[in-house]
């Protein structure tokens, strides 16, 4: 069954802090893939190995990257090559922390597959991380460093016979990395060519399903900045945050990927202190409170492919005691957002 995710990232309050002894830099990676077949292509080698790297001690928390299409659309004569059938896949992390260990890819909660999008618009990489870089060392001037490596993996299907044979689409990725304030420490940017050869086999047949989060959408925030926030409940609203078409009845589900929301330092929030709701001008859904269960969000026939925009409301309920006796801080979790047939 086909399936679409799509990961955001979802944040409590506010908690300044700066990082200016992190830095952000390339460390190679293969810059072609050759497609020869409907059936798609994944690199043989790293297409991007991100590194994060400084000197002295350091509690880099909450952290997160970033990647987006800089050149889009990317074209050869009138054909677009759609940017949401190339997608990046954590392979492996490696460093040099102190006193260790370096945190791997699921210790971090990266997503193993992220699908860009058809626009200028960022995808994260990793949304939000659950494990801080920590380097503790009685030398200030030591220096560490924390690497991540990903393959780029060209969805199959029926759309590659357009872009046949033997052409060239060369895209311009550009990767951030934020800090927990959403601070931005540190922009990449490097060419990647994708070319078309002749293609093999038979175009098959294929339903098609695209979900996407708006950028504005893409950090959710609920701040309580004054007693009334917590008497009277709070919410937010995005609108157009939600994106979806299909070919067929399709349904959206939600869930978290923490247990519960999380600080830096420590503190917790359960996670059903925050509900969410889907609208436009024709339908509102059901609430629904966030969990780590995924629930259906929204439910709906085929939108002949076209673009159904929905806006997304985060929102509190008065006087909810759990929120009164929390600490002051930054709580954070992901959410994905899932898109599949129904």
């Amino acid at each position: 069954m086909n399936k679409i995710f799509i990961y955001i990232l979802f944040f409590f309050l506010l908690n300044i802090t700066t990082y200016s002894q992190v830095g952000f830099h390339w460390d190679g990676g293969v810059d072609y893939l050759a497609i020869n077949s409907y059936s798609g292509a994944v690199t043989t080698r790293d297409a991007a190995t991100l590194k994060i790297d400084g000197n002295g001690n350091v509690n880099f928390n909450n952290w997160k990257i970033s990647v987006r299409v800089v050149n889009y659309p990317v074209m050869n004569g009138n054909d677009v090559f759609p940017a949401d059938k190339i997608s990046f896949s954590p392979i492996r992390t490696w460093g040099e922390l102190e006193p260790g260990p370096v945190p791997t890819i699921s210790q971090i909660g990266m997503p193993l597959s992220t699908s860009l999008q058809n626009g200028n618009g960022e995808v994260f990489l990793v949304p939000n991380s659950n494990a801080a870089l920590i380097n503790e060392n009685d030398k200030p001037q030591d220096y560490f460093y924390f690497e991540i490596a990903f393959n780029l993996v060209v969805a199959p299907g029926g759309y590659l016979n357009a872009l046949q044979a033997w052409r060239q689409y060369r895209f311009t990725f550009e990767y951030t990395l934020y800090d927990n304030n959403n601070t931005v420490i540190g922009k990449l940017q490097q060419d990647f060519l994708i070319q078309v050869e002749p293609l093999s086999g038979t175009p098959p047949s294929e339903d098609q399903y695209f979900i996407q989060i708006s950028t504005g959408a893409t950090n959710g925030l609920l701040e309580f900045k004054t007693i009334a926030d917590y008497i009277n409940g709070k919410s937010i609203t995005y609108p157009n945050g939600l994106t979806v078409s299909s070919n067929t009845n399709y349904q959206v589900t939600v869930r978290s990927v923490s247990s519960q929301f999380s600080s830096a330092t420590g503190n917790t929030l359960p996670l059903g202190v925050v509900h969410l709701q889907l609208s436009n001008s024709s339908h509102t859904t059901n609430p629904v409170t966030l969990s780590t269960g995924q629930q259906t969000l929204l439910q709906g026939s085929s939108t002949n492919g076209t673009a159904v925009g929905y806006d997304i409301k985060y929102y509190t309920d008065t006087n909810d005691s759990r929120l009164f006796n929390a600490q002051s801080d930054n709580y954070s979790t992901s959410l994905i957002y899932e898109i599949s047939p129904r």
